[in-house]
């Protein structure tokens, strides 16, 4: 398990290797906003997860959303930690809402929503506006979305060296 933990100028918190990075922005209590990029092989272990114990503790039920657009994979036992981790703590959980456009991430966190047993508790969407609009309805003063659906100034490149563009 090889990887930086970061506190970014603007408050949040980037976890990062050279293949993926997962990015937590908190734009007020009780809702997270997680951007992940690049392929999650699980040299993370438990830690994206663990980057929400506090935020559980101290205002569950939160509400998460999820930005995987430039996500390029996560191994099977990363997708049964996510599906188990959704399980365990869905009496914690107001709501997760993930966005990815690749049809292939699509399904496979509408198989950890199905697995995880959460019901409508996880809305995945494959566009972008009706994800930022929930978004917008749980903090309006988030500035962290833009109406493109590219991230403002915690834009981290892809680890794969193409860009966030």
């Amino acid at each position: 398990m090889s990887f930086r933990r970061e506190t970014l100028e603007d408050g949040a918190v980037r976890l990062s290797n050279e293949r993926c990075s997962f990015t937590y922005q908190r734009p007020r209590p009780g809702v997270v906003f997680m951007r992940i990029v690049g392929h999650d092989k699980g040299e993370f272990g438990t830690a994206p997860m663990d980057e929400l114990r506090e935020d559980i503790s101290r205002y569950a039920p939160i509400e998460l959303f999820v930005e995987m657009d430039e996500i390029t994979g996560a191994n099977l036992p990363v997708q049964e930690a996510w599906t188990e981790w959704f399980s365990c703590n869905r009496p914690a959980l107001k709501g997760v809402s993930i966005l990815t456009r690749s049809k292939f991430m699509h399904f496979t966190a509408e198989v950890v929503k199905f697995f995880s047993r959460t019901g409508e508790l996880i809305r995945v969407y494959l566009e972008p506006q009706p994800f930022e609009e929930a978004l917008k309805r749980a903090a309006p003063d988030f500035t962290g979305l833009g109406s493109t659906g590219r991230r403002g100034p915690v834009d981290v490149p892809s680890p794969s060296g193409r860009g966030s563009g």
